[in-house]
């Protein structure tokens, strides 16, 4: 635990302590303050958070990225509750007219039509049971899929068609949805891909607020294990100077809870979130702030984001290199370097043999 952390009190529960004007609005509207946080926030109940709905055609996306293994992704949130400072999703609701800072956490976009929309994907000419990535951008398990369950729904449609699916959460609450998981997993259509940055609470509290803690994601690998449900351990992203001496203590703890495969990524800080990362590490970690700042500059190219495919994600430099070597020697100690199979796609059916019931 680090005893030089000073967790700002004025925006409870939230990752991000501002927003940053939105890039595409040719003028910003300011709130004057006086100083009264806790004014603002109990009189006007300006922290809590909204649900929107929103109405898109599709649901399954194509993706361009070179740097992402999976080619179409599906997120049936916009915006998220979890409030993860380095979050690089944070940038893509300013299309939608919100700020990448505190209402990308407090206003969620909800796809209530997305089962429909991705049954009418299955069940097009087209479609040939590619294997989609649930939260490709957001998290499908972020505290809103308790409220609008959407993302269960999903399952079941990708079950009655035999459609093989991935998921990417942080979030202890995909153990709620085992019974589908189980099924499907016994097909080889589904991988949990679970994400795990920190395992210093005070850290993660700070960090990433609104996810599940560090020891129930362990006991989330252990009973995705358990169940045959193949899980696969990401830590997005190495933070140099904030999580980057955890490697080992992560890479040996989720080996004990059953992981068999770990992959990571570098922190990279395009566009406003750039601001946001900085404002909340000068009053969040003051003292070692100036330092954390640089060395992600160092890891990225002289630079806080990096924009270039291949690079991106990898890092350059002393530093990233440095870091890789560290995350091989741990995998290798702690036999985390097991490829998992491709899922299935020989199952997939346009038209499943009973009739979907989505609702």
């Amino acid at each position: 635990m680090d005893n030089n952390i000073a967790i700002p009190k004025n925006i409870r529960g939230r990752g991000a302590l501002l927003n940053t004007p939105n890039r595409f609005n040719k003028t910003t509207v300011e709130d004057f303050w006086d100083g009264s946080y806790y004014d603002a926030e109990f009189l006007t109940n300006s922290n809590e958070t909204t649900y929107t709905d929103i109405y898109p055609k599709t649901i399954v996306n194509k993706v361009d990225s070179p740097d992402i293994p999976s080619d179409w992704s599906m997120n049936p949130y916009q915006g998220c509750e979890h409030g993860c400072i380095y979050c690089y999703a944070r940038i893509t609701h300013e299309y939608w007219g919100y700020s990448a800072g505190t209402e990308f956490e407090k206003n969620i976009l909800i796809k209530k039509d997305a089962p429909l929309l991705l049954a009418k994907k299955l069940q097009s000419k087209s479609w040939k049971g590619e294997p989609i990535m649930l939260s490709g951008n957001t998290d499908c398990y972020q505290p809103a899929e308790l409220k609008f369950g959407i993302t269960r729904q999903l399952l079941e449609v990708c079950l009655k068609h035999n459609q093989p699916v991935g998921i990417i959460t942080k979030n202890a609450l995909v153990c709620r949805d085992l019974d589908l998981l189980k099924q499907l997993a016994e097909k080889n259509l589904v991988q949990v891909h679970l994400s795990i940055t920190t395992l210093d609470e005070t850290l993660r509290r700070a960090m990433e607020p609104r996810t599940s803690s560090g020891a129930n994601r362990l006991k989330t690998i252990e009973l995705l294990q358990q169940n045959g449900i193949p899980v696969h351990v990401m830590m997005a992203p190495i933070i140099p100077g904030l999580n980057s001496d955890e490697v080992f203590t992560i890479c040996e703890a989720v080996s004990k809870a059953g992981a068999t495969s770990l992959n990571h990524t570098m922190v990279r800080l395009n566009g406003a979130i750039a601001l946001l990362f900085e404002d909340w590490i000068q009053k969040t970690f003051p003292l070692k702030a100036t330092r954390v700042l640089n060395l992600i500059a160092e890891s990225q190219g002289g630079k806080l984001g990096n924009s270039h495919f291949g690079e991106r994600m990898k890092g350059t430099g002393v530093l990233a290199n440095s870091i890789h070597q560290q995350i091989s020697l741990a995998k290798k100690k702690f036999d985390l370097n097991y490829k998992p199979k491709p899922l299935s796609k020989s199952l997939y059916q346009a038209v499943p043999t009973t009739q979907l019931n989505l609702f």
